[in-house]
């Protein structure tokens, strides 16, 4: 399948280009493919935005990358060229930077391959998606119970559910009608752009600054039960040796007042701290892991993650990598 995407892709820049498939070779090694004679190791994806070029960069492969990808976001495609990292869609767009090939195709007419319509890729979606990727267990649960925790609609649940099964994230597994989550990684990836710009939007309370001297000793000011840390400082407390300039907060409380009072900000529209309703309700499968990460005033490390790489700062996106291998791979 990944060969017909690839000679549909290169046959849609209506140049005089031969591509042939050389090898598969074992993960975590990428298929090597030919153009006009130039190997090229290939990285398939149905979307490449910002925040997967710093992965993509990490890759070490024996011929140069080449990005194939259905859409490709403009910021992104700015990014691969700075780095002469190759790339195609599938509108007909294309920069191939190799010794016996160069080309740079820019035609302005790609839109994104999952439409905003999609009953998927929504809000509702991405609050319930929230939970599959903390625990892929939780697709064999009541839609009722989804819809109570992923704070959405029981119609909204059912339409999402019937989605992602269409999209093949979720499997129905013999017959005892047990269902699988499949493509957790794939899922993460899209995800990751869902929250940041749909879901924390919808939540945002306000942007504040400290009080006083709060900032130096935020980790003992707001060890309360109505705090959860996401992002850089969550990160922080998850590592002991992370720094936070940029703060992410999640409060139930929702009164400025109390924010005021008890919290100790002070409303800033420059300030570093970014205050969020959760878009969650409490559950109990977050106790154990809670008790690994020693501490319990921290979001989920998916939430952690996805604020981290979407912010696409250097020493974030190497923060989110770790995050990432400790506590979101065994989900892969």
């Amino acid at each position: 399948m990944d060969f017909l995407y690839f000679k549909n892709f290169v046959e849609g820049l209506d140049m005089d280009i031969e591509a042939n498939f050389l090898s598969a070779p074992e993960p975590p090694g990428l298929p090597v493919y030919e153009l006009n004679g130039e190997k090229v190791s290939v990285y398939f994806r149905n979307e490449i935005r910002q925040h997967n070029v710093p992965f993509i960069l990490n890759e070490k492969q024996e011929f140069p990358v080449l990005v194939a990808a259905r859409y490709i976001t403009p910021t992104a495609k700015d990014m691969l060229r700075a780095e002469r990292i190759n790339y195609m869609d599938s509108f007909g767009n294309a920069y191939f930077n190799l010794p016996g090939l160069r080309v740079y195709l820019e035609r302005h007419n790609a839109t994104p391959y999952v439409k905003p319509s999609s009953k998927v890729f929504t809000q509702a979606g991405g609050q319930l998606i929230y939970h599959f990727l903390q625990n892929p267990d939780l697709v064999n649960e009541t839609q009722r119970y989804l819809a109570h925790i992923s704070m959405i609609s029981l119609g909204s649940v059912s339409k999402v559910m019937q989605g992602l099964s269409e999209h093949g994230y979720i499997f129905h597994e013999g017959e005892n009608k047990r269902y699988q989550l499949l493509g957790y990684k794939e899922l993460l990836d899209r995800w990751v752009p869902l929250v940041n710009e749909k879901i924390l939007p919808s939540f945002l309370l306000g942007t504040y600054s400290f009080s006083g001297d709060l900032q130096s000793d935020w980790k003992n000011q707001f060890l309360r039960p109505q705090v959860f840390w996401s992002g850089e400082p969550a990160a922080a407390l998850l590592t002991h040796d992370f720094f936070p300039q940029k703060f992410s907060m999640f409060t139930t409380f929702r009164e400025k007042r109390d924010i005021l009072q008890t919290l100790k900000l002070v409303p800033d529209p420059n300030g570093n701290v970014t205050l969020y309703a959760p878009f969650w309700m409490d559950t109990n499968n977050m106790e154990a892991l809670f008790n690994r990460m020693n501490y319990k005033n921290v979001v989920h490390p998916v939430l952690i993650y996805a604020e981290l790489v979407y912010s696409g700062e250097p020493r974030n996106l190497e923060m989110a990598q770790n995050i990432l291998n400790e506590y979101l791979e065994p989900q892969f």
